[in-house]
């Protein structure tokens, strides 16, 4: 991807001033090369707020700018943890080259499974969804801000890293390769796809509060060059969603109810999630409105 401005080499944040949430937003052009997604944004909520967020907590629209291409955005999602491979994809990403910034534990609910992959579930059935709501149901996942030494927009660059959704297409030695990932449904990872991403799923991603803070340790880190340990951050999603490996899957046992994704213990809820994840249908024949022109044009069945 290629930036039409070219970004700092430092990001300061603003101490002592009054943000101005301009709800306008940036010149999203600036943000991503994908044709008609600047329009788009140009319209979203979170995306609106993402930005306002930024520009406040850094005190400068040039600063976001850079901020949002100096940065990757991963979500460790709940199947990761429960799999037990999160560490193994962190330490990875670290391999890749990409350098941690700021880390915090992140629960999600179905509104906000929704908003993250609302532009990106034209082809997902309802079964999908719940499947969704089933995994963000099974305890907190882990996001992490990356970065790396190359130059380019660093979200391009761990897109490619990261790996396909469809396992028999993905690469091997991918993040989500290396993460043991199934199907598509349990992809263990998340990650942004470019600097307009970053700011969009930032907001949906994380409150007010939240952001600010994570913004600014991120920042900071920039700046001076440091690195975020996160160690203790895995461990305390761990305490509460124990490493459980996948489960065995029976032979011929019939695709649980929905109602097994949601009650009982976790480890009976994961085992009921990979079992549907496996059984249930992923994928619509005829897809819903695409949000810009390359989504016309892109099939999960091709």
């Amino acid at each position: 991807m290629r930036l039409r401005a070219p970004y700092s080499a430092g990001v300061q944040p603003a101490e002592g001033r009054s943000p101005a949430f301009d709800l306008t937003g940036p010149d999203w052009a600036r943000l991503t090369d994908v044709k008609g997604k600047d329009t788009v944004l140009a319209r979203d909520l979170h995306a609106q707020e993402g930005w306002a967020a930024l520009a406040g907590a850094l005190g400068d629209e040039e600063e976001a700018y850079a901020f949002s291409a100096r940065t990757a955005l991963m979500w460790l999602r709940p199947d990761a943890f429960a799999a037990g491979t999160a560490r193994r994809v962190v330490a990875a990403t670290a391999e890749a080259g990409f350098t941690p910034l700021a880390v915090r534990p992140i629960r999600l609910e179905r509104c906000a499974v929704r908003a993250l992959w609302s532009y990106m579930c034209r082809w997902a059935t309802a079964e999908r969804l719940i499947l969704m709501d089933a995994l963000v149901a099974l305890g907190p996942g882990l996001l992490v801000l990356w970065a790396d030494d190359t130059g380019g927009p660093v979200s391009v660059r761990m897109m490619a890293v990261k790996g396909r959704n469809d396992p028999a297409r993905r690469e091997p030695g991918s993040l989500r390769d290396i993460a043991g990932s199934p199907s598509r449904a349990l992809t263990m990872l998340h990650t942004t796809d470019d600097p307009a991403d970053v700011v969009r799923e930032l907001a949906v991603l994380c409150s007010w509060p939240e952001r600010a803070g994570l913004i600014a340790e991120a920042a900071a880190r920039l700046r001076e060059g440091h690195s975020a340990d996160l160690d203790q951050a895995l461990g305390g999603v761990e305490r509460e969603l124990p490493p459980l490996g996948l489960p065995v899957l029976e032979a011929g046992a019939p695709a649980p109810a929905v109602h097994e994704l949601f009650t009982g213990p976790v480890d009976k809820r994961w085992a009921a999630l990979v079992a549907a994840s496996e059984g249930w249908p992923l994928l619509r024949r005829t897809p819903g409105p695409a949000a810009w022109p390359e989504q016309e044009t892109r099939s999960p069945w091709q």
